[in-house]
């Protein structure tokens, strides 16, 4: 007899596979969203990332204003 496939196990079989959000084209970064497919260019991925965290927050922030 085989285990019971728990709620979680479902959520993880049938998430679809993540393409990498920062890419590099010509020596510049840039990252993608639902929103926008491009946003940059940056000169470096760490600046990518910064402002990808900076997206992320201040979208939380006008998901969770009236």
């Amino acid at each position: 007899m085989s285990d019971p496939i728990r709620s979680e196990d479902i959520a993880i079989i049938k998430a679809p596979p993540r393409s990498d959000r920062f890419y590099s084209e010509n020596e510049l970064w840039y990252f993608r969203t639902r929103e926008q497919p491009e946003i940059g260019p940056f000169r470096y991925r760490s600046e990518a990332q910064t402002r990808l965290e900076r997206f992320l927050k201040d979208l939380k922030v006008r998901l969770q204003s009236p």
